[in-house]
């Protein structure tokens, strides 16, 4: 039989981890202190190795729950995944929780990265003394979250918020999800990337030693170059596009935005602000806040919840208060 503890305190000691496409990064919470973090490549053999790689971390840390955010979605129980679009190997219907439960004899939380994000963000950054947020994340791919009345929502197979997975060109390149044109295939990282090299290709020069990344794009954009200002105009536009609609359905007025290739967003932003101005008349002037957590804020907001909730099976996470 696998030990566990029984009513975790939501300031107790936890290991959240963030699962990227990427690399994986963990901290290690303990008294609403940060006592340890790290960070490591994501295996690319699937989700077995991914789950050795979690227990090993865990086998080095004395904690009482351990949360995992991912970037996809999970099974009604919330503890198995499903869609989980930009990490390799096959991730449909794999056990996650009940692997690493095995293998770490803790209480073992999955939840999306976006909505790990969202959770971190409300308590203890950005998002802090707001109750109703929009949030967006900007990485590999791009995730979203709502949080209502001081709540990020889940709602079954912690699904709410895929803001990455709205239509901005109906048509458009195939993505991940198996749709066609979702925002994430206009304004995600690897989006922004591929667009920059194709240019780099086309004016016969590209990167010898490595491909392009968005950072380059952004570099390239800030430097005053006109085609990299383009992709990120209308990356821009797109984003705009798609969080007006979230916003006006919803009824809010706060976005906070983060994650790895969020420095984009600030090249963006000129593209952005005149789509979602259009929309004042509905919900008023919009406020744009960048996120203040960092790149550990997905696994801080696993952590958060692993403490708190550690069957993961709520619709929606509990407000947690900021220490």
């Amino acid at each position: 039989m696998v030990a566990t503890r029984s009513g975790p305190r939501p300031d107790g000691s936890a290991l959240g981890v963030d699962i990227g496409a990427t690399n994986i990064k963990w901290v290690h919470r303990a008294d609403a202190v940060v006592v340890a973090r790290g960070t490591l490549p994501t295996p690319t053999a699937g989700p077995a190795q991914v789950a050795a790689a979690i227990a090993e971390i865990a086998e080095a840390h004395t904690v009482e729950a351990i949360g995992v955010a991912l970037p996809g979605h999970l099974s009604p129980d919330l503890r198995s995944t499903t869609t989980i679009p930009n990490i390799g190997g096959d991730w449909q219907d794999f056990p996650l929780a009940d692997t690493l439960q095995r293998a770490t004899a803790k209480p073992i939380l999955l939840m999306n990265d976006a909505r790990a994000f969202a959770s971190a963000e409300l308590a203890l950054g950005s998002a802090r003394g707001h109750t109703d947020v929009v949030f967006m994340t900007m990485g590999t791919g791009i995730g979203g979250a709502i949080a209502l009345g001081g709540s990020v929502l889940r709602g079954p197979g912690d699904r709410i918020g895929e803001i990455g997975h709205m239509t901005a060109e109906p048509g458009g390149a195939p993505c991940g999800c198996g749709a066609r044109g979702c925002l994430e295939t206009v304004a995600g990282g690897r989006a922004l990337a591929g667009a920059w090299c194709r240019t780099l290709a086309s004016r016969g020069m590209g990167h010898q030693d490595r491909p392009a990344t968005p950072e380059d794009l952004v570099r390239a954009a800030r430097s005053g170059d006109t085609a990299a200002l383009e992709i990120l105009g209308i990356a821009g536009t797109a984003v705009g596009a798609v969080l007006g609609c979230v916003l006006v359905q919803l009824g809010l007025s706060t976005v906070v935005v983060g994650g790895g290739v969020a420095p984009a967003f600030d090249v963006m932003r000129p593209a952005v602000e005149p789509a979602l101005h259009d929309r004042q008349r509905l919900i008023g002037p919009v406020m744009l806040l960048a996120a203040a957590l960092g790149p550990y804020a997905g696994a801080m907001g696993a952590a958060l919840n692993a403490t708190a909730h550690p069957s993961g099976a709520a619709s929606t996470l509990p407000r947690l208060s900021a220490i």
